[in-house]
């Protein structure tokens, strides 16, 4: 069988080398130019406990998404690897360790559970392994040189991803790993007969891999970071760990903080004194920074904050996919408190959109709540993003010669943005507080000035929009069927739409970084053009579809998708045929 798009799933636990089997299948298959993204699933608890995942799909086509089922299992682990045999498609492959039969009860054996829809393969991971070893490591090497003779493909280039992974451990480290990859490799060559090929078209040019929270530091960085403060939580860390790395190269700086709310008050403190900060954090790090956005809206100092979002509530589930987010992002504060929230659609979006971030916080002294998720932040995929680097870049607006004699900090003007300085200069006296504010800083308490601060901190919000990207329409404009969505989900969407025009449906999507505030027009626009609207999103509450309602006056169709794993695009699918029929009658 000839195959131009496949996807792998290894399946074990905590310290079965599962991360490390997705890294090298992903490195070979985009060094020879083809498309990859690759999703890991694995427990919040200590290594050697819970199970563990890592799903590739490579294509000779762009993805959007982690697809829908399984061409190939990889059993490591038998019993975790049961409830996976869900995913593989019909006539499937599964890969099972023969090792360990006999030595396992049935109902734990992922053997005894392989239907005969699915074809079964044995091969003696554990005991290749240690043929290599001498112990139970290099078990996922055996497993990737089985699929190399599997889908026959070339196996130099799985070697030097190999070589590559280990040299850092040492010769030797290196030579077992090769060893276990050429047993497995070997052995399925003897048992089985070769009747599966991939298509390589060998003109393509190597592709470049990279993950959401990769790109979001890239960015930051390339547009002038020069501050970062955060607290470790997954799935955000990997940003704080590039800063901590590159930022002293550039005479920046980077501080682990004792908790959330104190690196939110150390970015703030960056600001003011005219550095471009960040951190970036999770929803309950996001939950306990919201009286600093609040200051950050009242004293009017820009601030960079990127939530990668998990599922929750509460610690929730650490190491799990969703999009619940957003009405904290929205509404978390006291007060009329207006922040921007942005949520990028894929890692491009993730290195541009987060330098927007920058210039809009800046520009506009306002916070920005830069919404990522799990699965956009931590997959890895082969994208093509075009540099843009500016570190000296500035956006704020600086007071005349004129302003300064008499300098208000909190000068009321037509477009709610007061000129901004770094403290210290000569005569340039005001005050800074959490409390309302005349012109001058000073507290007040007046009904009249509350009322027109507030005024113009939300006039801010009518002024950028000049500065922000118009929503993206795609797909067929004559679609009576619209859909709307936001952050990762668009991938899921976009195939989605694909499935269903393969059946002669047609569907157009509206996506947008911004998620407040919006070119509405153009939302307004597409919605009226629409006889049905879908709003698919990771969470139960439908967060995203009630901000459309009540801004728009839409009632859509919505799919609530409490999600832990990504958006299925054949469940999109579903519920387009649905809608289409309903039209239809």
């Amino acid at each position: 069988m000839k195959y131009s798009e496949i996807t792998i799933r290894f399946c074990g636990i905590a310290g079965d080398g599962i991360v490390a089997s997705g890294k090298i299948l992903a490195g070979a298959c985009a060094k020879i130019g083809l498309h990859v993204m690759v999703n890991n699933i694995y427990s919040a608890e200590i290594r050697g406990l819970g199970k563990s995942s890592a799903t590739i799909r490579f294509s000779t086509s762009k993805l959007y998404s982690m697809g829908d089922g399984l061409d190939l299992l990889v059993g490591m682990a038998s019993k975790e690897s049961i409830i996976d045999l869900r995913d593989v498609k019909a006539r499937g492959n599964v890969i099972y360790d023969t090792s360990t039969i006999g030595d396992i009860v049935e109902e734990d054996s992922l053997v005894s559970h392989i239907t005969p829809e699915i074809q079964g393969h044995g091969l003696p991971i554990t005991k290749l392994a240690n043929k290599a070893s001498g112990t139970n490591q290099g078990k996922n090497l055996v497993a990737i040189g089985a699929i190399c003779y599997f889908y026959s493909l070339p196996p130099e280039m799985f070697v030097d991803q190999i070589k590559g992974l280990f040299t850092r451990k040492g010769e030797r480290v290196v030579k077992i790993n090769i060893n276990a990859f050429h047993l497995g490799y070997e052995y399925f060559k003897e048992n089985y007969p070769l009747n599966n090929q991939f298509e390589i078209d060998k003109r393509s040019n190597p592709r470049k891999l990279t993950s959401g929270n990769d790109a979001i530091a890239k960015g930051a960085i390339d547009c002038g970071l020069k501050f970062f403060a955060g607290y470790p939580i997954t799935p955000a860390t990997k940003i704080m760990e590039i800063a901590a790395k590159e930022l002293p190269k550039l005479g920046g700086w980077t501080l682990q903080m004792e908790d959330e709310i104190a690196a939110i008050g150390a970015v703030l403190g960056a600001w003011f004194a005219g550095k471009r900060a960040m951190t970036a954090t999770s929803g309950p790090g996001l939950s306990l920074m919201s009286e600093m956005i609040n200051l950050s809206v009242m004293a009017e100092i820009p601030t960079v904050i990127v939530n990668v979002q998990r599922g929750g509530p509460s610690t929730g589930l650490p190491t799990k996919v969703e999009q619940g987010d957003l009405n904290i992002a929205l509404y978390g504060g006291a007060g009329d408190s207006p922040r921007v929230v942005m949520a990028p659609t894929d890692t491009e979006e993730c290195y541009s959109g987060i330098q927007l971030a920058f210039d809009i916080a800046e520009k506009y002294q306002t916070p920005v709540i830069f919404l990522s998720d799990l699965f956009l932040g931590q997959r890895t995929e082969t994208v093509t993003i075009n540099d843009n680097i500016d570190r000296d870049r500035c956006t704020r607006k600086k007071p005349t010669a004129e302003q300064l004699k008499n300098f208000l900090r909190y000068q009321i003007t037509d477009d709610g943005v007061s000129p901004l300085i770094v403290p210290g200069e000569p005569g340039a006296v005001y005050s800074t507080t959490g409390l309302e504010h005349s012109a001058k800083g000073n507290p007040n308490y007046e009904s009249e000035v509350h009322s027109m601060m507030t005024a113009k901190r939300f006039r801010k919000f009518d002024s950028m929009v000049a500065d922000l990207p118009t929503a993206d329409i795609l797909g067929d404009e004559t679609a009576e069927i619209g859909i709307a969505g936001w952050g990762s989900t668009i991938g899921s969407i976009l195939e989605g739409m694909e499935i269903v025009k393969k059946q002669g449906v047609k569907t157009k999507l509206i996506k947008s970084i911004m998620i407040h505030p919006q070119h509405e027009d153009s939302f307004r626009k597409f919605f009226d053009s629409c006889k049905k609207i879908i709003i698919p999103e990771m969470n139960y509450q439908g967060q995203y579809a009630a901000l459309l309602k009540s801004r728009y006056g839409i009632k859509p169709i919505e799919i609530h998708i409490p999600a832990v794993n990504p958006v299925s695009p054949l469940k999109i699918a579903q519920k387009i045929m649905e809608t289409n029929s309903e039209l239809s009658q």
